[in-house]
């Protein structure tokens, strides 16, 4: 009878144990659960690689087309968004989110204090203390969505160098992102940006919005782009063209550029470019415009599972001599 009661106590202290490893360590369990919800719904959805590049003629704004502003004044989707980057960790706004060591936590507490007067102490097993909660992880280039791929899963290069080898042409824009595809009522804008710098602005600004057509047998592209000439801007300059807004999601991510004395730039001639077509997928497709060319690519993608974890190093119990941990914590039968 008193080996059995020993037995118990063990496998209640070694619950106990794995207890207060998960109290420790909330920010593991929540990114597991965030990562398997994010699998979960993946697994439901039609997913799609996609790659784009923009490119402009080299005469673009010699053109003497009279072109419609009508599309500048109506505001960018307020749901618009730029892709996320493998670089995007290294902007976290509290570093102290990665910092597992023991001095660390003990910056936050020395004990984690628990009923009944039990303590257990902050070390490398038992990890940080209970009130930290981040949910960071690292990037998922095969499970993320709208984050930009890297190179190595680009298939437009031989294309952007033939491109950039034209003195016809600028390569304006590049890159490549997975997402699932939706219905009008829920897709979500990609914002992009590139060709030279002017302030917050750059000379090519606008969105990519991929989306099912009703009959979810093709994909339809609404490209909004805008081709923007700045010069600086002086006194009387009232020649200024009024650009949309950029998007509270781009603008969340921006650090200001600007000294003082910093030259301020005007929009002097802009050309909108607006195009709608469905595409096949598995095919290159080509969409034509007097000053911009975009090419597009689509991929039926299928997100992989995700992989089993890894066992948690869980803490030793300390426990009396003779007894051993059991694995279960039913209560011994009683003794005839």
């Amino acid at each position: 009878m008193k080996s059995e009661t020993r037995t118990f106590v063990s496998r209640v202290a070694s619950a106990f144990a794995i207890a207060m490893v998960l109290l420790a360590r909330p920010d593991l369990v929540l990114a597991q659960n965030v990562a398997q919800n994010m699998a979960q719904n993946a697994s439901e959805e039609r997913w799609y690689q996609i790659e784009v590049t923009v490119f402009a003629h080299s005469n673009a704004m010699r053109e003497q087309e009279i072109w419609p502003m009508a599309m500048l004044q109506e505001p960018v989707a307020r749901n618009t968004r730029p892709l996320d980057t493998m670089m995007s960790v290294y902007d976290l706004p509290d570093w102290n989110v990665l910092d597992d060591s023991p001095a660390r936590a003990a910056e936050l507490a020395d004990t984690v204090t628990l009923p009944g007067d039990v303590t257990i102490e902050n070390d490398r097993l038992s990890g940080a203390p209970a009130q930290r909660t981040s949910t960071f992880r690292l990037p998922d280039p095969e499970r993320d969505a709208f984050l930009a791929l890297p190179s190595s899963a680009h298939l437009f290069q031989d294309t952007n160098r033939a491109l950039r080898s034209d003195g016809r042409y600028r390569v304006m824009y590049h890159n490549a992102w997975r997402q699932p595809m939706r219905g009008s009522n829920q897709s979500i804008p990609v914002w992009l940006e590139g060709g030279n710098q002017f302030g917050q602005r750059h000379e090519l600004e606008g969105s990519l919005n991929f989306r099912f057509n009703p009959g979810q047998d093709r994909v339809v592209l609404s490209a909004r782009l805008w081709l923007t000439q700045f010069a600086a801007q002086t006194l009387d300059d009232t020649q200024t063209i009024q650009l949309p807004d950029l998007p509270a999601s781009v603008l969340s991510r921006r650090t200001p550029t600007l000294a003082p004395d910093d030259l301020q730039w005007s929009a002097v001639q802009v050309i909108p470019v607006l195009n709608t077509r469905e595409l096949r997928s598995n095919e290159f497709h080509y969409l034509d415009h007097p000053a911009v060319g975009i090419l597009v690519q689509i991929l039926p993608y299928t997100v992989p599972p995700l992989p089993e974890p890894e066992p948690e190093l869980l803490p030793e119990v300390e426990l009396e001599p003779g007894t051993s941990p059991a694995p279960s914590l039913a209560a011994p039968a009683a003794s005839s």
